[in-house]
């Protein structure tokens, strides 16, 4: 793991500012004047992670806000007999931790790299500063939150009810809504094992394996060791519905 912390020499310090990241747009800090960019900018340092780092753990104290700035991520949480649930897939512009920031307390799961990370850790009382002066930010955060705890009742209904094809089915949607595919091969554009697969549809690794066997001699999957490409979008959305 790798720290830079950025020292304030003048009002914009080149391009790994707030003011100037071209990602900012696509998060909850887009509509922020250059002045709130400013407060958030001058106590934030980056943060480099390579793959399998641990970015967050479960139990820890919240740093800041946690923004990604590149990579992906996981969040996970361990489970009572030691096995590892994947909960969330980060990609950038995604916050880190983001409840345990808002309600001071301990992170309730970790965030690891699935490759090369880079973050943005904002200040706690910067970020708290600027939610004060902006009602309008703190709406869009309640509807974000909002919208997190929907995703999170769908997702908890979906691995605790559908039948295991389905679940399976939702998790390679799950990675191809988040991070898309490559434009040339078709290919999904992450590359995780077979514990990644079988923790984020709630199976073990021998069923994930078997079923992507299975997906695959269906022609709704081509697999090449870890590499992924759908065949057949609309048989997946149809298994992940009605469960055949």
């Amino acid at each position: 793991m790798s720290v830079t912390v950025n020292q304030i020499n003048s009002p914009i310090r080149g391009e790994n500012t707030c003011m100037n990241c071209a990602k900012r747009c696509h998060s909850l800090l887009g509509e922020l004047s250059f002045e709130e960019l400013r407060i958030l900018d001058r106590n934030k340092y980056t943060v480099t992670y390579r793959a399998n780092e641990t970015i967050c753990k479960e139990g820890t104290k919240s740093l800041g806000l946690i923004c990604l700035n590149k990579g992906k991520v996981k969040i996970t949480r361990s489970g009572m007999s030691g096995s590892e649930q994947i909960l969330a897939l980060k990609k950038p512009v995604d916050f880190v931790g983001f409840r345990a920031l808002m309600n001071g307390n301990t992170y309730l799961s970790s965030a690891i790299a699935i490759d090369d990370v880079s973050i943005c850790i904002i200040d706690r009382q910067d970020f708290f500063e600027v939610i004060a002066g902006n009602d309008q930010l703190a709406f869009r955060i309640i509807r974000f939150l909002a919208h997190q705890l929907n995703e999170m009742d769908n997702r908890l209904f979906n691995l605790t009810q559908k039948h295991i094809r389905a679940r399976l089915a939702d998790a390679l949607l799950m990675i191809h809504d988040i991070y898309g595919t490559n434009t040339k091969t078709g290919i999904l554009n992450v590359s995780l094992k077979r514990a990644d697969l079988a923790a984020l549809a709630n199976m073990t690794i021998a069923n994930a394996i078997r079923l992507l066997s299975s997906f695959s001699r269906e022609n709704l999957i081509e697999v090449n060791r870890r590499d992924i490409k759908i065949m057949d979008l609309k048989g997946l959305r149809d298994l992940s519905v009605f469960g055949f």
